[in-house]
């Protein structure tokens, strides 16, 4: 398969009227220093991979070139990129000793993610590779790669190049900025690609240069000619050759061919070019003149697309040797390349497969994939030729081909997987495992073929055993695809079974368990099924949390008491227990429960701790949507403490991730995460701009992001000043939580923004009926900060001496709790009211106690209400309230702290999956916004960056 930039055959034409193609690419690629890409596109025989072959040679010596050219029989997940990677060593051996498991070398870290792509036996443990992990090992290994010295990747034939190496091609090319890496790609345009958006936005890439390569004119085509032949062409020659050709250099080389043939001697003549000359005829000619041993291995040739001489003769119905005798005749007749069995151009093997009639090509096929497999060769290469079949009609082609999807799926290409799988299924469609396994890898990228599956399946499966794994992979499936409905549906058929028909064995009460875990994960998800989960689970005991499946129940449990608005001090215990053990099996689904309880409830520090856990695991492994959903939950965590800076930095990386990287339209918690603190920090309009990028089908069903969404449109609309529209969203959100049964007074506390408006409003009566119906919620949840909140909702509703003191309380209640903001908030409101009062000393004492507390969270949209209202109570302020720090954006404030922590560039690069010069530009920006030089002097600007300063 690899494609080198060898001298030219001794007929192979010399390049003429490419000037200004190489011109282009010349211009574009000066350097080799800044990511840059170029596309030759244009129809087969036009001179693309020639146009390439010239511009490798122009190109700067010093420069390390990886080639490779794909091939049209397809190949496995990755074969593109093995094969560009190959002359360096990094695909063969033990992959548990691979040299990018050696620490300390210039490519460990997270080019070790790369493993399962470079070698055949994907992952050491066997585990199936993460795709964006793997995708973000092979940039660090080309970015080490290019850290030595220029790295040019020359792809041809790329229509055909294999789909997990195609996304990371595009991959790369998004990050390259800043790399001494230059992409040379070449692309037929009559050829329907698998994958046409993915080429789509590789051409539409910046720095990716496309060059349409046209046919050659008839000046060109004249000097084609006379190089050729020694003998320049007159003008009949050179129209004829036009005529037949179309300017095609590859068919001007056919003609070259016939006129050296029938010319007469000493002269060139028009008559002596055939009518007919076109795409294939010489091949065509050639073999109408072959016997029949030797057109069987021109056959076999076209089949296989192989190097090696066995497999070939073995197809041919030959031995070694007549077959080599047949591969001289055919270099002889110049179908083939003269140092490999590979035919001269694809137009030639073409015409060879366009000779052999369908029926026999489809038994070649099936013959070629029975002699492969017969003698040992890896699966994917026979399930090449399995994939040209219309069916799969014996029991060992299911076996290879679902051998080669679990090869794909552990080297983290798992549509691969899908497409070896869905043909598989061709062979018995009520095959259960198969139908199991496809659905597995098609949730990756096809919800809707991959819940059609498992539907099917379950309407086979009589075992409840058997049934219980169908649902419990129904559910997980279901959450990605917004599906949670009928997922609960099927739970819910499924629990009575479970009751009946489980035995006690440890491993029948773990499936148990586990089903009734998924019932809660399924039936949480939307609105409409909250209550129905409430009554099946009343009187469920809570486990002990001794084994995994214990405590993934026991998490959902306390997100379902959370929800409920059960007392705290009753859940914490029982969330607790499922944060002691430190896991984070079974997809992290109960630790994520019990961390909503606990930091709803104001445990903070074991959460903090689990989701850091959850964070760097993720990020060790390359996993980005494991990484947004740790750096969302901790960001709301941070923002829970009134830790405004961490919440910015995390919430930044989240939303970046699904954004910019991962492209996910529905997602919901990054943008409203983001958008919270982009308010608190006084920037409420690109808040509003972050939540309009937003695209959830049916936002307003889901039990979590509805009322997420609801109360960042609220807070973001107060912010612009629209307090009537930011109201209207505060009372949808109370309703939507009461019709779902949703009774937690701080999960969405809406009731306490809503008091605070309607106040500002001067509509103190509707203000006290909303207090008045959160009150109970807020007694039974029974934390210092709701009830701190309660209080300070009453007091700006009460008038006189009454309201102080109700809002003198929810000072003292939330100096008692982790509720900074809040804390804040009544602080300020507090001496507003002293202030109305008369009483312009306390006034100042509490304005100034808010302002401190204000400049330690970062809360800017507090600060400009408090600041301004200790002026209007006679006091000033003994230094400013912002800090150098506050100019500093979330990237830049997560580069900055890693920096402080000591890692270096490249690996804060890794760890927020950016490209070593966006550090590099965030470490720039940070030190001017600073006023500083370097590293040295950035921890003690960021441990001095919040101070009272009242």
């Amino acid at each position: 398969m690899v494609l080198t930039p060898d001298p030219k055959a001794e007929d192979e034409p010399v390049l003429v009227g490419r000037e200004l193609e190489l011109a282009l690419i010349r211009e574009h690629l000066h350097g080799s220093g800044d990511g840059r890409a170029v596309l030759l596109r244009g129809a087969a025989g036009i001179g693309k991979t020639r146009l390439l072959s010239a511009a490798l040679a122009e190109l700067d010596a010093d420069s390390r070139v990886l080639t490779v050219k794909c091939q049209e029989s397809g190949g496995a997940a990755y074969e593109a990129v093995r094969a560009l990677f190959a002359p360096l060593g990094l695909t063969e051996g033990d992959p548990a000793h691979h040299p990018l498991l050696a620490g300390g070398t210039p490519l460990a870290g997270s080019a070790a993610l790369a493993l399962p792509a470079l070698t055949t036996d994907g992952t050491p443990d066997g585990v199936a590779a993460d795709m964006y992990g793997v995708m973000h090992g092979l940039y660090w290994l080309t970015a080490s790669l290019a850290a030595e010295r220029p790295l040019i990747l020359a792809v041809d034939d790329l229509q055909w190049c294999d789909e997990a190496s195609l996304r990371w091609l595009g991959f790369l090319l998004r990050r390259a900025e800043g790399l001494p890496v230059s992409l040379l790609l070449t692309l037929r345009t009559e050829v329907e690609p698998a994958r046409p958006d993915v080429l789509d936005e590789m051409a539409d890439t910046a720095s990716c240069l496309t060059v349409d390569v046209e046919p050659l004119t008839d000046d060109a085509v004249r000097a084609m000619l006379a190089a050729a032949l020694a003998v320049t062409p007159d003008a009949s020659v050179v129209g004829r050759c036009m005529e037949l050709t179309g300017g095609t250099p590859f068919l001007v080389q056919l003609v070259v061919r016939e006129l050296r043939e029938h010319a007469p001697a000493g002269g060139l003549d028009a008559d002596a070019l055939r009518d007919g000359l076109g795409q294939g005829a010489v091949a065509r000619f050639h073999l109408d003149r072959l016997g029949p041993d030797r057109l069987a291995v021109a056959k076999a040739l076209a089949i296989l697309e192989s190097d090696a001489i066995e497999p070939v003769a073995a197809l041919a119905g030959t031995t070694p040797g007549p077959a080599a005798g047949a591969v001289d005749a055919l270099r002889a007749a110049g179908l083939l390349r003269p140092d490999s069995l590979a035919y001269r151009h694809d137009l030639m093997r073409q015409a060879v497969l366009d000779a052999t009639p369908p029926e026999e090509r489809l038994a070649l096929r099936e013959r070629a994939a029975r002699l492969l497999n017969d003698s040992g060769r890896p699966s994917d290469q026979v399930a090449a030729q399995l994939m040209h079949l219309p069916e799969v009609p014996e029991a060992w082609m299911v076996t290879v081909l679902r051998s080669a999807a679990l090869g794909a799926e552990q080297r983290g290409a798992p549509a691969t997987a899908g497409q070896y799988l869905s043909r598989a299924l061709r062979h018995d469609l009520d095959d259960i495992e198969l139908l199991t396994a496809s659905a597995r890898v098609l949730a990756h990228s096809d919800h809707p073929t991959a819940l059609s599956r498992l539907e099917h399946a379950l309407s086979l499966a009589t075992d409840p055993r058997l049934r219980c794994r169908l649902v419990l992979q129904y559910v997980i499936t279901s959450l990605g695809a917004q599906n949670s409905l009928r997922a609960f549906e099927l739970v819910g058929e499924t629990l009575p079974m479970v009751e009946a028909e489980l035995g006690d064995s440890a491993e029948e009460q773990a499936l148990r368990t586990l089903v009734e875990a998924m019932a809660l994960v399924s039936g949480l998800d939307e609105k409409s099924t909250v209550r129905r989960v409430s009554e099946r689970f009343r009187h469920r005991a809570a486990p002990l949390g001794e084994t995994a499946e214990d405590r993934l129940l026991l998490g959902m449990l306390c997100a379902l008491g959370t929800l409920e608005g059960r007392p705290a001090a009753e859940l914490i215990p029982m969330a607790e227990r499922v944060l002691r053990v430190g896991d984070v099996s079974l997809g992290g689904w109960g630790a994520l429960g019990a961390s909503l309880t606990l930091y709803l409830a104001d445990e903070v520090k074991p959460v903090e701790a689990v989701l850091t856990a959850l964070l760097e695991h993720a990020q060790r492994r390359g996993q980005a949507w494991n990484s947004a959903l740790a750096s969302t939950t901790r960001a709301q965590v941070h923002m829970w403490t009134g830790n405004i800076a961490q919440a910015l930095a995390d919430a930044q990386l989240a939303f970046d991730l699904v954004h910019r990287d991962l492209h996910v339209k529905s997602a919901v918690g990054p943008h409203c995460t983001l958008a919270d603190v982009l308010v608190l920090r006084g920037d409420a309009r690109r808040a509003e701009e972050v939540l309009d990028l937003i695209r959830r089908p049916r936002l307003d069903q889901f039990a979590l992001e509805s009322h997420t969404y609801m109360m960042s449109r609220a807070r973001t609309r107060a912010a612009l000043g629209d307090l009537e529209g930011a109201l209207g969203h505060l009372v949808r959100c109370g309703d939507s939580l009461a019709e779902a049964g949703i009774g937690n007074p701080v999960l969405a506390p809406w009731w306490y923004d809503a008091a605070q408006l309607l106040a500002e409003l001067g509509r103190h009566g509707e203000g006290r009926d909303v207090v008045d119906r959160v009150t109970p919620a807020v007694r039974r949840w029974g934390t210092s900060r709701a009830r701190g909140m309660l209080a300070l909702a009453r007091g700006v509703l009460t008038p006189g001496d009454s309201g102080i003191d109700e809002l003198t309380e929810a000072a003292r209640l939330l100096d008692d709790s982790p509720g900074r903001l809040e804390h804040a908030r009544a602080e300020y409101l507090l001496g507003l009211r002293l202030l109305e009062r008369g009483d312009a000393e306390s006034a100042r004492e509490r304005l100034r106690r808010s302002i401190d507390i204000a400049v330690l969270c970062g809360d800017r949209l507090l600060l400009d209400q408090a600041v301004p209202a200790l002026g209007a109570a006679g006091g000033r302020l003994r230094r400013g309230t912002e800090s150098p720090t506050d100019a500093l954006s979330g990237s830049e404030r997560q580069v900055a702290e890693r920096a402080v922590a000591g890692a270096t560039n490249r690996e804060i690069a890794e760890a927020l999956f950016l490209t070593q010069r966006t550090v590099e530009f965030h470490l720039t920006s940070v030190y001017r916004k600073l006023g500083i030089r370097g590293r040295g002097e950035l921890a003690a600007v960021l441990a001095a960056e919040r101070r009272p300063v009242g």
